[in-house]
């Protein structure tokens, strides 16, 4: 009888997660998005990349060693020496928000860095926003903010399939972080009814109390998952980007649920994905 119990001595043993790196050539905003991919590396297993784009027009093949992969290597190989799996490529693209996700299409997950500053006057996250919509997996960007006084994992959920997702990444990563989890979900007044003039009823329905009894069934959702996690609800009227970015002032990661990357839904991500995005106040997941 042959024992079931047994493996073949070939049998390949499972691969480790891939996060991918975004890098810039010139190492401008990276460190803080390579730096956070190495600690989940480490705390993961999962083996990393860093990736630059190259505008094959700006530089010849024969100049990128200089240009782009001797500076990957001097970041790569720290991470090697302390036994960490570290790859490097680059990719040949004038649009980095073309050619970067196409590098990670077969990643868990993508990081990026960010050089919006929350309060400051620099360019806001449009390229963060792009590389997200068309990402074939979830993105983290990493803004250039010290983590110290950093508490807890915020996440955004409305109910849709990918929302459901969002909060199974939060509760994940809450309980390996030992932190609390914040569910935020938000309602707008819905006017009872219009008359022929198209105006509004000046006494708007009330959502309060739904909102919060949704909310309160996606808790249970993570609770039974991890029964020990800390869950708080902040269920608000109000507009859903603004709360979750305002809740993630001083938290430690913050979690939204964006679409995927077909018609409508690659180029517009959802608005609330796309103003958190561009409004980062702490490291933020987009999970697909």
């Amino acid at each position: 009888m042959t024992d079931s119990s047994a493996l073949p001595t070939d049998a390949a043993a499972p691969s480790s997660p891939l996060i991918v790196v975004g890098v810039r050539p010139d190492g401008h905003h990276s460190h803080p998005a390579l730096a956070w991919a190495a600690e989940r590396a480490r705390a993961t297993g999962a083996d990393l990349k860093l990736v630059s784009v190259v505008d094959p027009k700006a530089h010849a093949p024969e100049s990128r060693d200089a240009h782009a992969i001797a500076p990957l290597e001097s970041l790569a190989q720290p991470l090697r020496d302390e036994g960490l799996t570290v790859t490097v490529e680059v990719a040949d693209g004038a649009h980095v928000d073309r050619a970067l996700p196409d590098a990670a299409t077969d990643a868990a997950l993508l990081v990026i860095g960010t050089d919006h500053v929350p309060g400051g006057d620099r360019e806001r996250g449009h390229l963060s926003r792009h590389l997200v919509a068309h990402a074939h997996c979830s993105v983290a960007v990493v803004p250039d903010l010290a983590p110290e006084g950093r508490s807890g994992v915020v996440v955004g959920v409305d109910g849709s399939d990918v929302s459901h997702r969002a909060l199974a990444f939060a509760a994940d990563e809450a309980t390996r972080l030992g932190e609390p989890l914040t569910i935020v979900s938000t309602w707008m007044p819905v006017p009872t009814s219009m008359d022929v003039t198209m105006a509004y009823d000046p006494m708007p329905y009330d959502l309060q109390a739904p909102t919060e009894a949704f909310a309160q069934t996606m808790a249970e959702e993570a609770r039974t998952r991890y029964p020990n996690l800390e869950v708080r609800l902040h269920v608000i009227e109000g507009d859903a980007a603004t709360e979750i970015t305002d809740a993630s002032t001083s938290a430690r990661l913050t979690v939204v649920g964006t679409h995927g990357r077909s018609g409508l839904a690659r180029l517009f991500l959802g608005s609330t994905s796309a103003v958190v995005l561009e409004n980062v106040t702490a490291v933020t997941v987009a999970v697909r």
